[in-house]
């Protein structure tokens, strides 16, 4: 009788103790083991997302497409010789969505030139992408980005905005028929397989 008394005494007197958590996983980094803040670091050759615009003269000053003679700005956001069909494929504003796939606000974009690496002196891992955005749009001499430039998928180019960050969402799930040629095989394949177990016993 005496132990299980002890055992519930036990539990009241840990369920009596005041309990203090942190998120230790979903803000990365932010806290240590003891629930400080830890103190923010700097990060070097953090490489900005391409902006994309709908006309190229919409680009800051410092990312207007400037190629060596004889060769051209093609939409893969690098000088080529020659704007392939290939190499227009590789635009990054499309974020590789491609027919119904892609809105048809994003269609006509394009990218700017890119954005040199930056460094962020106080850098905050649980806000990666606000503050990188902040220290890209510095860089290439944006003002006001919060009202200019928008995100991928959140806005398009049009009256104050000017462009947008190439941060592309996740891809859609494939929507499938059942009529696929893969699809088609494969239960082919499991149906004679069924069919031989079948047969077999």
């Amino acid at each position: 009788m005496a132990r299980p008394l002890l055992l519930w005494a036990a539990v009241a007197a840990l369920s009596a103790q005041s309990v203090y958590g942190n998120q230790l996983w979903h803000d990365v980094n932010r806290y240590d083991a003891h629930g400080n803040e830890c103190k923010l670091r700097e990060v070097r050759g953090i490489v900005c997302k391409p902006l994309c615009v709908s006309d190229l003269a919409r680009c800051p000053e410092s990312l207007q497409p400037s190629c060596p003679d004889g060769q051209s700005f093609c939409a893969d956001g690098a000088c080529h010789t020659k704007c392939t069909d290939v190499i227009q494929a590789l635009n990054p504003c499309h974020c590789s969505r491609i027919g119904d796939q892609l809105p048809a606000a994003a269609r006509s974009l394009v990218p700017c030139m890119a954005i040199p690496n930056v460094t962020i002196q106080q850098f905050r891992p649980w806000d990666a992408n606000s503050d990188i955005r902040s220290a890209c749009g510095a860089k290439a001499g944006i003002v006001d980005q919060s009202k200019t430039v928008a995100i991928w998928g959140s806005g398009w180019p049009g009256g104050d905005t000017t462009g947008v960050w190439a941060e592309c969402p996740a891809a859609p799930n494939p929507k499938f028929t059942f009529r696929e040629s893969y699809w088609v095989a494969t239960f082919a394949v499991n149906g004679a397989l069924a069919l031989i177990l079948g047969l077999w016993g």
